[in-house]
Order: C-alpha cells, then sequence, then structure tokens
C-alpha cells in the first residue's frame, strides 16, 4: 500500500511558489547576504535558506544545511522535481521571517 502511494502521481507539483516577486530577490552576484526564502524537506534532512535569484536560469544563491552546512548555487528545478517519502515535495517555511544568511539554522 505504501509503495503504491509512493508511486502514485499524488501532488506532482507544490500547490504554490517558491519565489514570489514579493520576496524581492536580489539577482544572483548582489551579495546582499540575506535570506528571504526558506525551503525544507518534510519528511527527512534538508532546509535550503535563499538569498538570491536568477529567474532566466532558476539558479538561487543561499545555504544549504543537510548534512553539512553549505554556501552555494540552488538548481530550483532540482528542488521543485525532488520527492521525498510518501511522494511529498520540498516546502517553503511560510512563517518564515528575513535574516542573515550567517543565523539561518
Amino acid at each position: 500500500m505504501i509503495a503504491d502511494l509512493e508511486a502514485s502521481t499524488f501532488q506532482k507539483r507544490p500547490c504554490y511558489r517558491y519565489i514570489r516577486e514579493s520576496d524581492k530577490m536580489p539577482a544572483l552576484g548582489s551579495e546582499d547576504g540575506m535570506a528571504r526564502v526558506k525551503l525544507f524537506n518534510p519528511t527527512g534532512a534538508g532546509s535550503w535558506f535563499l538569498s538570491e535569484y536568477d529567474p532566466a536560469t532558476r539558479q538561487a544563491f543561499g545555504v544549504a544545511d543537510i548534512l553539512d552546512r553549505e554556501y552555494g548555487y540552488i538548481d530550483m528545478a532540482e528542488l521543485v522535481a525532488y520527492r521525498g517519502r510518501f511522494g511529498l515535495p520540498i516546502e517553503r517555511d511560510l512563517s518564515w521571517e528575513p535574516r542573515p544568511l550567517a543565523e539561518c539554522n
């Protein structure tokens, strides 16, 4: 039964946008350092704190905190396509308040 649920087409994409215009994400290379969006894996390890974004390439910059904390570029297409346990996608923390990347955990 669980295998059937995991293999189903349940929730092929999130019900909301991960990055919105209202987030006012700076362009890549701006070195703003302020995490405006937090994404997380609801069924396992992983949080992503995004500070910059290029909508043309769908690349973001920020901190990925999975097993280790790592600064770098994040492929948003890869995060959108990811499905964890029970087919659940990465989620956006809707109560997240922007803060410096150095303070994200």
